[in-house]
This record gives C-alpha cells, structure tokens and sequence, in this order.
C-alpha cells in the first residue's frame, strides 16, 4: 500500500506541483510507528523531489534555489535542539490538524519586498518539516508569488523541497533514529516515486489541475480526521 500510494503521490506533486507529500504522510500514519512518520518520509521525499527536479532541471531558478539553501542550513540547526522533544504519541494529532491547515486555509500572499524571502523560507520551511514532515502549501504559497510559470514553478519547488529534506534526514540520522528496519520498504517506495515522478512529470502538460484539487482535499480531510479522532481516542 505504502509503495502504490508513494507512485501516485509523487505522480500527483508531478503534475501539479503539490499535494503528494501531504497525501503520502497521511497515508503513512496508518501503516507506520509515530516516531517514524517523519524521517522515513523525509528520505522518501528527498528522492521523490529530486527525481522530479533532475527530470526537468531546465526550469530550476538557481537565485531562487541559493537562498533557500542558506536558510535551510540555518532551520535544519535550530530544528535539531527541539524535535527530540516532541512525544512520539501526539505527532499523528499534529499531523492532522496540520493536514487539515494546509488543504483548507488559503494561501497566504508573501510579501514580495521581503529581502532576502527565500532565505527565510528555507529557514523556517526545514524547522517545521522536522516537526510536520511535509509543508508544500507553505512553500507553495510563496513560489506562486514569483509568476514562474507551470514548469518552473514544479520543478523550482522540487529543487527547494530536496534540500529541506535532505537535511531533515541528516538531522534524524545524527540524532540516531534506526533507517536500518525500514530500508526494504524504504527501497520500494524509492522506486516507486521515480516512476511516479516519470510519469508526473510527462503528464504534466496533458491534466487539467481542478478535478484533481477536489479529490485530493476531500482524501486528505478523510485521513487528516482519522488520525485526529485515533489520538481522542487514545
């Protein structure tokens, strides 16, 4: 199950530039220990991204994608003091109620004067995703700003997505979480998002985005109210 909803979701962020990393952890809070929603996903999303910025690396912004990086840096720092902190128990609750944020509140319109934005971005989008996992929305919100286009837009937002969380995964690494148990699976799902970002990424030009909007919000109100009722009630 974790590997087909991997293609699809990675297919899906292919084509319309959001949405799968959201739809991926909702589906992998059913299947997985709480304590390993997070990095297990993050390595799974560092491939599905980078796939899908290799594929189209034609149409990464390179000013855009250098102050993210600086900022990321900076996040992924800070994150690590904190994310131990976090009650294993309680990150499905957050995840929900993130879930839920993310698919219904309207994008906030970033500022376009803010110096140096996409440093800050980086900053806070890398701290976050160790604590939420996946915050595409957020990124979504600011690249939507910069008028890039469908194809620089996707494959811009694949590049930042990479480095958070490729440094999200380094975080958890030295802070000791156990990849070990989780490589067959983990070998699986890498597969399956490449193909998922082949497929995404061929696609994209042929799909209307709307329906696709529609289904995916009312599948993630789903799962997002499963995992918050499954914390009520212990």
């Amino acid at each position: 199950m974790l590997i087909i909803a991997a293609f699809l979701s990675s297919a899906l962020t292919g084509i319309i530039g959001m949405g799968g990393g959201v739809l991926l952890l909702s589906v992998m809070a059913i299947f997985l220990p709480p304590a390993a929603i997070v990095p297990v996903h993050g390595v799974v999303l560092t491939v599905s991204n980078a796939t899908r910025g290799l594929f189209g690396y034609r149409h990464i912004d390179w000013r855009i994608s250098g102050q993210y990086l600086c900022g990321a840096i900076v996040g992924a720092a800070i994150g690590s003091q904190f994310v131990t902190r976090v009650p294993p128990g309680l990150i499905p609750l957050f995840l929900g109620i993130f879930i839920l944020m993310v698919t219904w509140m309207p994008f906030w319109k970033a500022e376009a004067r803010v110096p140096l934005k996409f440093f800050w971005l980086g900053a806070a989008k890398t701290l976050l995703s160790l604590f939420v996992g996946a915050i595409g929305g957020f990124l979504s919100s600011f690249l939507l700003r910069e008028g890039l286009g469908r194809d620089r837009f996707v494959v811009t937002g694949a590049a930042l997505a990479t480095t958070s969380h490729v440094l999200k995964v380094i975080v958890f690494g030295l802070l000791g979480f156990a990849f070990g148990p989780y490589l067959p699976l983990l070998a699986g799902m890498i597969v399956s998002v490449t193909l998922g970002s082949y497929v995404g990424t061929h696609l994209r030009g042929k799909v209307p985005e709307k329906p696709f909007r529609h289904v995916l919000k009312i599948l993630l109100t789903g799962l997002a109210l499963r995992m918050i009722i499954k914390v009520a009630l212990g």
